[in-house]
């Protein structure tokens, strides 16, 4: 079978791949990725793609660069393909953000992949990742400390990512090069060992191979292939009782049964753990096994609240354990009445109604529907969260009462009330969203008219969380 079958038939299995998908290739110059963009061009018909690559110019090797970026440029009008060059100082970036070098340029090229996909509307991002690549990987991952997830090593493909070279080793793909007369550049930094990735590659993998085993990336693919599959079982187990123990509120904040968690085999809470901070991360980044062993201290008694990278606050109340991504959430909106007023940091959609009197309107307390008496509002209204200090009278009662005393004799959690939305016409609040109406606007027997708010979940809050 040719590399093209091969790949062809990767494509098919895998489903990287649609009619019509328009592709950006990460483009180095070197061996790897010239090939996965002319095996894309010979697939470029059969599935009608729209073809772009991108450069990425690290800065690290300034004369190289500039010969990898002009040879790049003049492959891809050589391809009829779209060409993007992006430059970044990454020596100067790890600095400011005090990573290591590989850590940031990783972290960069991401970046860039996902703002030209967002920017060209790109349906796919092709890598070329190769076999020998997934193998180090898993050797890396094994060193630094990895799980059943880790062992698996890259993926296929994700989200938009894909790798169609991940089951082709690297003599495979310099044999099509051959074949196909094809010229690529040579990263001479790759030769060396001063970055991890290339004492892997260049020093312990010949080392291994000489003295422990002739066939460690066979034995190192065959491992993550294992991995994947009893990965695979594990997630599906996970996500099942996630979705049994887990719910979201509309602000999105994350609520488990601290007992039904605890009582968990370790294995199924840790991984419950993971996937939570996972959920909560701002762009979806794996947790490290310390912010999780730490959670799982925490859920298992010993402090009532926790701090984690990424901005996520994990607390222990009222026997639930709740997951916040840390930040203040605003929100201010006018209400009119005959229109639909989205909010979508509270999660929530109000619609307002002005109708006439009857007498049968329904429960006013705990309710997502309340009928005011419309004589009675001091326009405008406004939608709002909680401040400090408000106050207001409710149903029934003469006086006014803190807002925050109110809640606290409900027992409602004091990391969920950033969420409950207020409304407040120019005399102050006439509805705690949720809970309960102000006594000076309740329907008597001389309301005319009734002020109908309505409040719906936004359809995307329904099962998002954090």
């Amino acid at each position: 079978m040719s590399q093209l079958q091969f790949v062809k038939m990767t494509v098919q299995e895998q489903h990287l791949l649609v009619r019509g998908d328009r592709v950006l290739v990460a483009l180095s110059g070197g061996p790897d990725s010239v090939a996965l963009l002319h095996l894309l061009t010979k697939l470029r018909n059969e599935y009608e793609l729209s073809l772009s690559a991108v450069y990425i110019n690290h800065q690290i090797r300034k004369r190289a660069a500039a010969q990898e970026e002009k040879f790049c440029a003049e492959l891809c009008r050589n391809f009829k393909v779209g060409f993007y060059l992006e430059s970044m100082d990454i020596p100067e970036l790890a600095k400011k953000q005090k990573k290591g070098i590989e850590e940031t340029a990783r972290d960069y090229r991401y970046e860039i992949f996902d703002r030209l996909a967002a920017e060209h509307s790109f349906d796919k991002i092709a890598l070329g990742h190769h076999a020998d690549d997934q193998a180090e990987t898993v050797l890396f991952r094994i060193l630094r400390g990895t799980g059943l997830t880790g062992l698996g090593g890259m993926p296929i493909k994700r989200g938009k990512i894909i790798r169609p070279l991940l089951r082709l080793r690297r003599s495979a793909i310099l044999a099509y090069l051959a074949h196909h007369k094809l010229e690529f550049c040579t990263d001479q930094s790759n030769a060396g060992v001063d970055f991890a990735r290339n004492y892997i590659r260049n020093r312990l993998l010949p080392e291994i191979r000489k003295n422990l085993n002739p066939s460690t990336e066979s034995a190192l693919l065959n491992l993550a292939a294992t991995a994947r599959i009893e990965n695979d079982y594990l997630h599906g187990v996970t996500m099942r009782k996630f979705r049994r123990l887990a719910s979201a509120t509309p602000g999105g904040k994350l609520k488990l049964a601290l007992e039904e968690v605890v009582k968990q085999p370790a294995w199924l809470r840790l991984r419950l753990l993971r996937h939570c901070l996972l959920t909560a991360s701002l762009d979806h980044t794996p947790p490290d096994l310390s912010s999780v062993r730490r959670l799982e201290e925490l859920v298992l008694g010993g402090k009532k609240g926790l701090s984690l990278p990424g901005k996520i606050q994990a607390v222990v109340e009222n026997g639930q354990l709740i997951i916040v991504r840390r930040g203040k959430r605003r929100f201010e909106k006018k209400l009119m009445p005959g229109q639909t007023t989205d909010l979508p940091s509270a999660g929530l959609i109000f619609s307002i109604k002005i109708l006439h009197y009857t007498d049968r309107i329904g429960k006013q307390r705990r309710s997502l529907k309340v009928s005011l008496d419309n004589s009675s509002i001091y326009p405008p209204l406004i939608v709002r969260n909680i401040r400090s200090g408000d106050r207001f009278s409710p149903l029934g009662m003469r006086g006014t009462k803190k807002v925050g005393d109110y809640l606290t004799d409900r027992k409602v959690d004091r990391f969920l009330r950033d969420e409950i939305p207020v409304v407040c016409d120019t005399k102050g609040i006439v509805w705690l969203v949720g809970y309960e109406i102000a006594d000076r606007v309740k329907t008597t027997a001389s309301t005319r008219e009734v002020l109908q708010i309505e409040v719906a979940q936004r359809p995307e809050h329904q099962h998002e969380a954090v």
